[in-house]
């Protein structure tokens, strides 16, 4: 969550109102203080409802991965147990049953090794932020206890301070993990030819105090998977060579839930020797609405007992390793309810869509100006649904990135712009991140969109040569997705710029402020 302030003093006498039926309940109500008195639930939901109309659409958010969209039996299901506290096990014993179920059904699809072998464990977190905090921190105590070992010391006697190797590419949560647990943070920079980890650098930066190595399955700059076999395969020959047994902890928050379904080949779970810990999003394309994470420890011994609290506030014993206590059982339930509602067949179903619909709006984003976007992320090979793109700079446009996605808003749409991580932030990208509501039909209503809203920077900055071939491409696949009417008006205000250009050429007591008319855009 973002952080928030305390206001000053003058701020502090802002007020909010109801709609003028309920005035006579309470006229001026503080914004930043507690009433005095109470006010009916109609009041108080007219006053929220009023200003979370301004929000965004959440279906057209394309920046975001987390799921926004669920079936009503899903939804009642989470509304009719948002009462039931997870923790409390002796009480919501059936609810406790189907987190472990979630479990067991999680550690089998990334093929964790049989009970007899030592067993698979895990647990519910409130995303995969908090779950890779916990992987991070069963490393760190695995590691501190084989020094331990070694020194022949108690684990508490070690104060030297380990280290994490991972890609600058890396969710912000793992950098959080590393300050907040006193963890060394090896970052390996990206490159202009390379947005994933580089695996001879790793190997290059592990040693004696190296914990583990963070690999992402899907990073949430351009989506590719980090080869996570390679590196395990690299891992083992210094185990060899060195002795150096350092393991792997996959942050799969989006593509542990798209790899079993649609890149079943690849290998980069349980099936790796080296990998002893998953992290992945019941929110993201585990279908579930926010927030729900899980992580699964290989085998029992992967996660140190020291980290596991047994307390008896509930009256039973409790063993717990979490970061928070008390949270609803909803989304557990929801996600137990979709594994049971979709199945293998369902979620290959979805996953597959999502996949296919990426790579059709990454060709059509080609097809539009073969030279006008720089496609980042690899779609002919195994990657997240989402498509990470730049405006190429050779063709010297005087708008960028952060220019068109604000134009683009103008229609609805909520496309980010950012950066790159190190080495490689000099680049600007744009992501249009698919999920399972962002059909064929929708992404072809962008597509259209994406064409008018440049042709109109075009024309505005004086492209002539972008605008005939956006012009071109007027008569695609796309172009029946919007009405007549709204192409027209698109095309009256490209011809009243050139007619205001004209005049300006001859003319130069034309008023700027007529330089670039305002045209309305009906999206």
């Amino acid at each position: 969550m973002s952080l928030s302030h305390h206001v000053s003093s003058q701020s502090d006498k802002a007020t909010v109102s109801s709609l003028s039926r309920y005035v006579e309940e309470n006229n001026e109500v503080p914004k930043f203080k507690m009433a005095q008195v109470p006010m009916s639930e109609k009041a108080a939901s007219s006053i929220i409802r009023s200003e979370l109309r301004l929000d965004g659409n959440p279906d057209l958010n394309l920046a975001s991965f987390v799921t926004t969209e669920i079936d009503d039996e899903c939804r009642n299901l989470m509304i009719e147990n948002l009462n039931k506290n997870l923790v409390d096990t002796s009480q919501y014993v059936h609810s406790s049953e189907l987190q472990d179920r979630c479990i067991n059904i999680l550690a089998n699809l990334f093929h964790a090794p049989p009970n007899d072998q030592g067993g698979a464990v895990g647990t519910a977190t409130v995303g995969s932020s908090e779950a890779i905090m916990l992987g991070g921190l069963a490393l760190k105590w695995a590691w501190r206890i084989k020094q331990a070992e070694k020194q022949k010391k108690k684990p508490e006697e070690i104060t030297t301070r380990c280290n994490l190797i991972l890609s600058a590419a890396v969710h912000v949560s793992v950098l959080k993990l590393c300050r907040y647990f006193d963890i060394e943070a090896r970052i390996i920079p990206l490159e202009h030819d390379n947005y994933i980890l580089n695996i001879d650098q790793v190997i290059a930066k592990c040693d004696e105090n190296t914990c583990g190595v963070l690999a992402i399955l899907g990073t949430t700059l351009t989506g590719e998977f980090e080869d996570i076999k390679r590196l395990n395969t690299s891992l083992l020959k210094l185990k060899d060579e060195k002795d150096l047994d350092i393991p792997i902890h996959v942050d799969g928050a989006s593509g542990a839930m798209v790899a079993p379904f649609v890149f079943p080949e690849v290998e980069w779970d349980f099936r790796l020797e080296q990998v002893r810990s998953i992290n992945t999003s019941g929110h993201k394309y585990g279908l579930v609405l926010p927030g729900l994470g899980w992580v699964i420890w290989r085998r029992k011994e992967d996660l140190p007992e020291d980290l596991i609290f047994h307390v008896n506030y509930l009256g039973v014993d409790e063993p717990t390793f979490n970061l928070n206590f008390s949270r609803s059982a909803a989304n557990v339930i929801a996600q137990y309810y979709q594994f049971l509602r979709l199945g293998v067949d369902g979620y290959e179903r979805i996953m597959q869509l999502s996949v296919g619909n990426a790579k059709y709006v990454a060709e059509s984003l080609t097809a539009m100006d073969e030279e006008l976007f720089i496609i980042h992320s690899q779609h002919d090979k195994p990657s997240l649904p989402m498509v990470a793109f730049s405006i190429n700079p050779a063709k010297k446009l005087t708008f960028n990135e952060t220019t068109f996605v604000k134009c683009l808003k103008e229609c609805g749409w909520i496309i980010p712009a950012y950066t790159l991580a190190a080495n490689a932030n000099d680049i600007t990208v744009c992501r249009i991140v698919v999920r399972e509501t962002f059909t064929r039909n929708i992404a072809s209503i962008l597509i259209e969109d994406i064409r008018l809203t440049l042709l109109r920077l075009a024309d505005e900055h004086g492209h002539e040569d972008l605008v005939n071939s956006l012009k071109a491409a007027h008569n695609n696949k796309h172009h029946h997705r919007r009405s007549t009417q709204h192409r027209q008006k698109i095309d009256i205000g490209v011809r009243s710029n050139k007619h205001i250009t004209g005049n300006q050429n001859g003319n130069s007591k034309v008023e700027k402020k007529h330089k670039h008319p305002t045209v309305h855009t009906i999206c």
